[in-house]
């Protein structure tokens, strides 16, 4: 909101009877002097505000947009100092709330957002000049300056609610739509048309490429929910489904590793994902594809992609129909645990004794013993290409 110079001038207007005589007061005069500046302090705070808050230059936020929120909160910022007041007044209030709500959906922060404001505060009283504070002025700048801040503060406080309110809104929206997506998934009987309703709703493109994470997790309300805070931050569109014990993303133009590091930070220890496919059918393949590496990985925290583990992801799947040739596998697994993990870390590092048993804290030697044993066993030898997919298969399955 620009300050037009009518607007300036109605503050210099003489005062009406029975109206304080602001304009005569040392208060009224520092007031005067930041709006005869007013144009170079909002454009010097816009600059330090896209200097030193990366978020407002990483989101792509609009300058314009930007500039006129500076000049916006600049100019009832100099009518509360102008009036000597801390209090915000409930127009300053919901327009500092509904500020932050909005920059919420934009993906800022909320502790960035917070400092956005005290950069531009920092940068006014930077471009201050100093020079003409003198005598009376001086001794009122400095109670200014700490009234300013505490005003400042009220207002931050409105921008946090405002933004943390815009958030849980938006988190009970995205989760109710993101579990419908899911369902229609996980539905056979779904047509894509019925999955591609949803996944318009969720502001994706159903012609697009989609991928999927899932992620085993302990019963926590928080956690989908600061999840889906710290994905929606990040370039592209996720849904985030908290269900049946896991952590479920299904995302477009997302960055893996921005994804991955969310989970991480959200506690889930053992993430499977799938292949980037393209379509709603590919959204399907890619969360089975989750799924599918989830089942065989799952004693070994890590990130474990499909791409990597395709094999034994299809031969587990196919373990009920291979019920007879596993057997004897699957009852050494299960009577020699200790042999099953060497078994599961040779088949995952790399078919490398050293790296094996680098990842069990074993020698070299213990491991190869532990792998021959397992052959004695089962017949199976891990040096054989069949030998080796069929025990990795049967470990997987235990």
């Amino acid at each position: 909101m620009e300050t037009p110079t009518s607007e300036r001038r109605a503050h210099e207007r003489e005062p009406a009877n029975g109206e304080p005589d602001r304009q005569r007061t040392p208060v009224a005069h520092l007031a005067g002097i930041l709006r005869d500046r007013f144009d170079q302090l909002s454009d010097a705070s816009t600059r330090a505000v896209l200097e030193q808050v990366p978020s407002f230059r990483e989101c792509g936020q609009d300058g314009a947009d930007l500039a006129s929120t500076v000049r916006q909160f600049l100019h009832v910022g100099i009518n509360a100092l102008a009036e000597s007041r801390t209090a915000t007044t409930p127009a300053e209030a919901e327009l500092a709330r509904a500020y932050g709500a909005r920059k919420a959906v934009e993906g800022i922060p909320p502790d960035e957002l917070t400092l956005s404001f005290y950069v531009v505060l920092r940068a006014v009283w930077v471009e201050f000049p100093w020079s003409t504070a003198q005598g009376d002025i001086l001794t009122t700048l400095i109670g200014a300056m700490e009234r300013s801040m505490h005003w400042l503060q009220n207002i931050t406080t409105a921008v946090s609610s405002g933004h943390h309110e815009a958030l849980v809104g938006t988190w009970l929206d995205v989760s109710v739509v993101g579990q419908q997506l899911l369902n229609a998934l996980d539905d056979s009987d779904a047509s894509d048309a019925d999955v591609r309703l949803v996944v318009q709703r969720l502001g994706m493109d159903p012609e697009g490429s989609f991928q999927a994470w899932v992620a085993p997790h302990p019963e926590d309300g928080s956690a989908g929910r600061l999840l889906h805070t710290h994905l929606s931050q990040q370039p592209g569109r996720c849904a985030v489904v908290r269900t049946d014990g896991h952590l479920v993303v299904v995302g477009q133009r997302t960055d893996a590793s921005a994804v991955e590091a969310a989970l991480s930070e959200a506690g889930a220890a053992v993430v499977g994902v799938g292949l980037r496919r393209d379509g709603v059918s590919g959204a399907r393949h890619s969360l089975g594809d989750a799924r599918s590496v989830l089942r065989v990985t799952r004693h070994r925290p890590g990130v474990h992609r499909y791409a990597s583990l395709w094999l034994f992801a299809l031969a587990a799947d196919s373990a009920a129909t291979t019920q007879p040739l596993l057997q004897d596998a699957l009852a050494a697994a299960r009577a020699h645990p200790h042999l099953a993990d060497a078994v599961r870390a040779f088949a995952d590092h790399g078919f490398s004794v050293a790296a094996a048993a680098r990842a069990l804290h074993l020698h070299a030697n213990t491991l190869t013993y532990r792998l021959e044993r397992w052959h004695e066993l089962t017949g199976l030898d891990y040096r054989d290409y069949m030998g080796l997919v069929t025990s990795r298969t049967a470990v997987g399955c235990v």
